[in-house]
Parts: structure tokens; sequence; C-alpha cells
């Protein structure tokens, strides 16, 4: 009798198993056909791509479909359930984006130099429906170093700015044009990945101090690379440079003063060698060089304290500007070097300055894909 009981159970949840089986996508199919389940609306927080860009099904912040998907109370022991599972989590959807909350992506590469040829991404946080200007900081205060980890600039994600801080190859390892390469590159790969990060490639500013703002104003005004002679026609995407920021600018490499025309000194082993052995690098690393009506508008900001690099070279870019009806702005300091602080007085120029440039319908640098075929004709 026992026998035949064991018998009788396994035969008992043999055909529960089987009723399971069978149970499951006809409950699943009448489900779908009732629509239940609308409610669980999956909503991405902080999401940086604006709100054509996000995948099917998933629906954004700033959507106002909300009508479709109608509001059911969830228990808190569905809810509980639901955590545990770890598949979405159901949020009410009247939450307003979290916009003061910045998001970070570091150790971007560009390139395949490791840790040299890489770039670190801010976003502000929140969904939204426009595309982000961007703003590209190059650091370093000569080309032997470029220290991208401390950048001044990320304060202005909670202003609506995307920001990136770019990492360059080193010299005297890497001589020149390498560093400009590298610069070029990583704008290029932002470029290519705007739609990914929802940036406007056709608002960008590019921004650096001393050496950083001799590769920002030489690729700026530079924009068609027209010595660039690495990069194909169909290498570099089209996008804007749209403002160009500079402070304490290494205009003109042969004018720097005696002190860097020795074979020691930083410009030297920018370019390979002495400066004035070397003229005709000098002039092609010189921004000065490139200076012509198309440049995009130029902020430059010179601190007189600053002995190494004389406030001359800016004087100078600002001056072959000027005579090229550019817009360009000359800042001359006095003092010690301002910081570029939120708060600080140079924070408030530079922020004025790029709602001036990048908010508005200005005209700006267009760098087309054909710019490299065009010139070699």
């Amino acid at each position: 009798m026992l026998h035949t009981s064991h018998h009788a159970i396994k035969v008992l949840c043999s055909l529960y198993a089987i009723g399971l089986v069978l149970l499951v996508p006809t409950l699943t199919g009448a489900m779908t056909a009732a629509g239940l389940g609308k409610h669980a609306t999956r909503l991405y927080r902080d999401d940086p791509r604006p709100s054509g860009d996000v995948p099917a099904g998933v629906r954004s912040e700033s959507s106002d479909s909300s009508g479709q998907y109608p509001r059911r109370r969830v228990s808190r022991r569905a809810q509980r359930r639901i955590n545990r599972r770890g598949t979405w989590t159901v949020v009410p959807e009247d939450i307003p984006p979290q916009s003061a909350l910045r998001i970070e992506h570091r150790n971007l590469s560009y390139g395949v130099a490791e840790g040299h040829q890489q770039f670190d991404l801010y976003l502000p946080g929140g969904c939204r429906d426009e595309r982000l200007p961007l703003v590209i900081w190059f650091p370093g205060d000569d080309w032997s170093s470029s220290t991208r980890t401390n950048c001044p600039l990320t304060w202005l994600t909670y202003h609506g700015f995307a920001v990136a801080s770019i990492s360059y190859r080193p010299s005297p390892a890497h001589i020149f044009p390498a560093q400009r390469e590298d610069c070029v590159a990583a704008i290029q790969r932002l470029s290519q990945d705007a739609a990914v990060w929802g940036i406007d490639p056709t608002r960008i500013c590019i921004v650096g101090k001393a050496a950083g703002a001799h590769l920002a104003t030489l690729i700026g005004l530079d924009a068609d690379q027209q010595y660039h002679d690495t990069l194909e026609g169909h290498d570099f995407p089209v996008h804007q440079i749209a403002a160009i920021c500079g402070i304490s600018t290494i205009a003109h490499l042969p004018t720097l003063g005696s002190e860097h025309d020795r074979a020691s000194s930083a410009a030297s082993r920018l370019i390979g060698g002495p400066l004035p052995e070397l003229r005709e690098a000098a002039l092609r690393a010189s921004p000065i060089s490139y200076a012509s009506p198309d440049d995009p508008p130029t902020l430059l900001i010179h601190h007189t304290s600053n002995t190494s690099i004389p406030v001359s070279q800016s004087e100078r870019l600002h001056a072959a500007l000027i005579s090229a009806d550019v817009d360009s702005t000359l800042m001359v300091r006095d003092g010690q070097y301002d910081s570029l602080s939120e708060n600080g007085t140079l924070g408030r120029v530079l922020l004025n300055f790029l709602n001036r440039t990048l908010t508005n319908d200005m005209h700006s640098v267009i760098v087309r894909e054909n710019a490299t075929n065009q010139q070699g004709k």
C-alpha cells in the first residue's frame, strides 16, 4: 500500500508539471492581449541621449506619451518581488530629471596608446530633447605631460554643457605633430559618437592653457587641417569648431624668447630640435600661421605674471585675427593666475563667452569631409 501511494504521488507531480507547461504560455498570451503589465514602464534616468535616440520600447522622461500607459498601483509585496528579481524598477512617471547630477565616463580610448590616447567625458544628468554643446579641454603646461583627470571645467555641466578632457602623447618621446594628431583624433571620435552621447558636433568650443592653448588655437584656426599629413578626407567627419579659448597662448614659436631657443627647452623638444635651426617646423607648429577670415570667435586671456610665455604672444595672435576680421577678444590680467572655477572671474568670463558663441546661431567654421581632397587640388 505504501508503494502504491508513492507511485500515485509521482503521477500527480508529473501531471502538475505538464499542466504548468501547457498553461503558462496560454496565460502569458491572455495577459498580453488584455494589456496587463503596461503600467511597468521602463524609465531611463540620467540617460545622456536625446529622446529620439533611446532604444525602442524605452520611454524617456521628456516623452509626452504617458497617456498610453495608464498608471496602476503596485503592492509593496509585488514591488519587493520585482526588486529581488533585478529586472526593472517601476517608478512614478512624474519624477523630474535630476539635471543637477553629473554623469562621468572615464578612460575612453580614441587610439591605441594606452593611457595617453584617452579622454574623459562629463555630461549633465537627466534626459533632454536637444543635443548638448561640447566644451573640450586640452590640458598641459608644456607638451611633456597632459593630465586630463584634473579638468577645471566640469562645473559647466551644471549650465547645460558637455565637457571632454583629452590627453595626448607627450614630447619628446613623440615630436610634433603627434600631439595635434591626437587631439584631432579625439575630436573625430567624439564627433562620430555624438548621437550616442547626445552632444551636438556643430557646437564645439576648444579650451586650453599654455601648451593646451597652443593646441586649441592651432586646431581651431586650422580647421580644415591643411597641413595634416596623416588624415585622409574620408577619415575626418563633419563637425564645427564654433569657438576657441586660449589662456596664456603660445602663438608664435620663433619669437617665444631666447630661453626657448635652446635645445633643452620644451618648445624645442616639441619639434625635435632647436627652434632657430628648425624654423620651418616651428612656423608650421605656430597657430598664428593659420589666421584667416573664416576662423571662429576667439577668446584670449593672458596673465602678465606668466614670465615663461610673454604677453606679446597673445597680443600678436589677437592682432592677426583682428586684421583678418575675426571676432577676437583679448583680456590681459595683472597679478597671479585666476582659477577657472565657477565663481572665479575667468570662469564667469568663459561662461559668458560660451553662452554667446555656442547657444546662438552664429557663424562657425565648418569642417567638411572632402576638405583634404580640395586642398590637394
